[in-house]
């Protein structure tokens, strides 16, 4: 105590805040450590996939999750732990997340941050190391991780050239009833960013050009989730005011493959708060540096926990039925997104939100662990060298073994 206030003492001539001076320092470090431990994190991956080789699949699986965990809780002792965010749930969040199951999880995409929410949502659920996300084939460049991802069971779709066969590939190996799995897809495909409306009026005349429509029910707000115009039914023409047009191939070969391993689908719709501004227009979303520098201070998550028993298998039963969660989805967004400021501000007492608290050190442990692994590659020469070597051919390896095996 008595040294933040010599400090604060210190820094006010110089018109510098001492909170945000801890800001920038963890922004710094978070970013360092992060990014630095990706040859030492490799070190220990190749250690176990050696290991493992001569072992069933899904004890490699069991082992890598394991390491998945440990570094995901690293990545949320910085953007969650040291940013002080509040993650607010609705819905389901509380019973759902007590059942060990396998999930294919779908969600709203608007930010760069949205992979980290279903970090938050899983280690809360105890399945953190079970994730796994269809990506798109750019993120197969990041350094060492782009290959890593594909190793964890992770898969790689290219955009406007879609090879189905690939992906089936990958699906099957996630086919292993030994291999829990939570399986995340963002159906829009992109994010939904009102920095670039081009890509918002394109999906709207999508809806258009297609004639797509919800079936829905006469004077009611909410559609019919089954995509069935019932008695006193009506439709709707299908354009949302606060998502994209859901794209269905890509999910539908998710159900089409693993429906039977899954226990259930999570419908997450995520919302940052912040992102309205005081005249109530939507603006973007934070992305990660945003949030990593503490600028997003709370998080709402909803979660509805849906039957896989209730989910279309055919794909223009799954294509009707997904138009319909979206259009729902568009409802539950409006109370966050709604141009009335007492709206967004009791939003978490009209729709009963729950502030979830995790434990310090359920991502502390993380940061020590990797610390510690950090000291003999930074206090020895031995260490230096192969820190650099797992880094150069590390590297290069993984680019090489991506572009043989041509994963998507």
């Amino acid at each position: 105590m008595a040294t933040s206030v010599a400090l604060e003492k210190l820094l006010k001539p110089l018109g510098v805040n001492l909170e945000t001076v801890r800001t920038y320092a963890l922004y710094a470090l978070g970013s360092v450590m992060m990014v630095g431990v990706a040859p030492e994190y490799l070190g220990v991956w190749l250690v176990w996939r050696g290991v493992s080789l001569a072992l069933p699949p899904w004890v490699y699986q069991w082992g890598d999750d394991k390491l998945y965990s440990l570094y995901q809780r690293l990545v949320l002792f910085f953007f969650e732990t040291c940013t002080r965010v509040e993650v607010v749930m609705y819905g389901d969040a509380d019973e759902a997340l007590k059942k060990k199951e396998s999930v294919l999880y779908l969600a709203n995409h608007q930010s760069t941050v949205d992979w980290l929410i279903a970090d938050m949502v899983a280690l809360r659920g105890g399945s953190l190391g079970h994730l796994r996300y269809v990506m798109k084939n750019t993120l197969q460049l990041m350094p060492l991780y782009g290959h890593y991802f594909y190793a964890h069971g992770c898969i790689y779709v290219k955009r406007g050239n879609f090879n189905q066969g690939k992906m089936i590939a990958s699906l099957d190996y996630l086919r292993n009833p030994n291999i829990p799995t939570w399986l995340i897809i963002f159906p829009e495909g992109t994010r939904y960013y009102p920095g670039t409306p081009k890509v918002i009026q394109n999906s709207e005349q999508f809806a258009r050009d297609h004639n797509l429509q919800i079936a829905c029910k006469r004077n009611t707000v909410t559609a019919d989730v089954g995509g069935r115009a019932g008695q006193g039914a009506a439709v709707q023409s299908l354009i949302l005011q606060h998502h994209l047009v859901p794209k269905v191939k890509g999910t539908w070969l998710v159900t089409k493959h693993l429906h039977d391993k899954f226990d259930a689908l999570y419908d997450v719709s995520v919302f940052y708060e912040g992102t309205v501004d005081q005249s109530g227009v939507r603006g973007n979303a934070p992305q990660l540096i945003e949030f990593l520098l503490g600028k997003c201070k709370r998080v709402h998550i909803h979660i509805r926990r849906i039957p896989m028993s209730e989910v279309p298998r055919e794909e223009d039963s799954l294509r009707a039925w997904l138009h319909n969660l979206y259009a729902e989805k568009d409802k539950l967004a409006e109370h966050f997104f709604s141009k009335d400021a007492t709206q967004r501000a009791t939003v978490q007492k009209t729709l009963g939100g729950r502030v979830s608290h995790l434990g310090l050190w359920s991502t502390l442990s993380s940061f020590i662990f990797f610390t510690a692994l950090s000291v003999p590659f930074l206090c020895t020469k031995m260490g230096h060298q192969l820190y650099l070597h797992l880094l150069m051919y590390g590297t290069m390896g993984s680019y090489a073994w991506l572009a043989i095996r041509s994963v998507c």
